[in-house]
């Protein structure tokens, strides 16, 4: 197993924690109203001043509806994104053609010595965290 298939599914958890956070947390509709969670509901807890054009029932519902989709769109993006990142299994020419010494030159070169762990993705290697 590759590093990139150990740490891919962390990255791709991380996102769907922080989704569901984004989706559990109140918030406050142009500055007026504050509404409930958008998984809870999106319930306002006041209403706005009578002469406003914001309606705080509808306007909450619909901000929260809004949240909801972000949420479920980046765990969506998340998991099919961590899911072909897996299954590439992205494998350098230098290291299935046996030259192993060359192996971490490739895509992940740019990023220096902190990319050095995850530069060669060759299954003989069998890289431990």
């Amino acid at each position: 197993m590759t590093r990139q298939q150990k740490l891919v599914p962390i990255g791709v958890l991380v996102i769907m924690a922080l989704a569901l956070v984004w989706a559990m947390i109140p918030f406050n509709f142009a500055n007026v109203v504050d509404c409930e969670a958008p998984l809870f509901g999106a319930q306002n807890k006041n209403e706005a001043p009578p002469t406003s054009f914001i309606r705080a029932d509808e306007d909450c519902l619909a901000k929260g509806k809004s949240r909801l989709l972000v949420s479920a769109v980046a765990s969506l993006m998340a998991a099919l994104g961590g899911a072909v990142m897996v299954a590439a299994k992205p494998i350098s020419s230098a290291c299935s053609g046996g030259d192993h010494d060359a192996c971490r030159e490739w895509w992940l070169a740019p990023l220096g010595p902190a990319a050095a762990g995850l530069g060669c993705q060759c299954e003989c290697h069998d890289v431990i965290w």
